[in-house]
């Protein structure tokens, strides 16, 4: 007998997604390259961030709360007025930056303290991405365990020393940006930091989020959440031997005006199409 089933196989979606906040400002993108540039590295677009790497996925919630209206002479509901509409997006962040904390617990304000540096001197040889060794003019006041700050126009990044050989340094971690000789290292001699505080404010932050995916085919997928605030919901955080991850509880709103149609108010979905089924 025939295959009676029609299977089309890129129509099965499935894997995890970027996901990417923005304040909320009135205005919503109409294309995905408007959020991600669709060549690598995948930059995005400003004002968009990432929120990162999540645990446990990314789930959306839709759904609407009625009336069942019932009349004599019907057994059954004779009609449903719907009474309200509800959205939501929930998911674990497992990157614990203090980004991710502000928008998750709603905090304050992230005041930077710079770092305090010590003598500047050059690199006597260029330094490839990746590269964990530096030659330097002179290694002056940098030992082992301590920190240099490596810069070159507005290429800047923070290396823990690992150990120091006469004027070559060892670096525990390799190096995110490429430098030439004309690149200027300084050791730190007090570390910056990073202050936000929790209180009690009136007014939560509103954001627009987009959330984006791939499917086998390479197609784009994308859905916008045009305003949405942090749930009230308590975010409890353990500190024990587990990995210490980032409740985020989102909740929809629809907005009003600016052309907006009820039909879509509160998110909408963009599929960027390569291929045709």
């Amino acid at each position: 007998m025939a295959d009676i089933y029609r299977v089309n196989s890129n129509n099965i979606v499935g894997g995890a997604g970027r996901l990417v906040v923005k304040p909320y400002d009135g205005t919503f993108p109409e294309s995905i390259e408007e959020v991600m540039s669709l060549t690598e590295p995948y930059d995005l677009v400003s004002p968009w961030s990432d929120v990162g790497a999540t645990t446990d996925g990314i789930t959306t919630t839709r759904g609407y709360d009625s009336d069942d209206f019932e009349v004599d002479q019907k057994v059954g509901i004779a009609d449903t007025d719907i009474t309200g509409w509800s959205h939501s997006l929930e998911t674990s962040l497992a990157e614990n930056t203090v980004e991710n904390r502000k928008l998750a617990l709603i905090g304050g304000t992230i005041i930077e303290s710079p770092p305090t540096l010590g003598t500047a001197t050059t690199m006597t040889a260029s330094s490839a991405i990746n590269a964990t060794i530096i030659a330097v003019t002179s290694a002056s006041g940098i030992t082992a365990g301590s920190f240099v700050q490596i810069s070159e126009g507005g290429k800047v990044e923070t290396k823990q020393v690992n150990r120091v050989q006469g004027n070559t340094l060892y670096l525990e971690t390799p190096l995110t940006n490429a430098y030439t000789t004309a690149g200027s290292v300084r050791p730190i001699t007090k570390l910056g930091s990073r202050r936000i505080g929790y209180g009690t404010p009136q007014n939560i932050p509103e954001y627009t989020v987009a959330l984006i995916s791939q499917k086998k085919d390479g197609s784009l997928y994308m859905a916008v959440i045009r305003k949405c605030k942090v749930a009230g919901d308590d975010k409890d955080q353990s500190f024990e031997k587990g990995k210490r991850t980032i409740p985020l509880n989102l909740t929809a709103f629809p907005i009003e005006g600016n052309g907006v149609s009820t039909d879509d108010n509160v998110y909408y979905e963009i599929e960027q199409v390569i291929s045709t089924p």
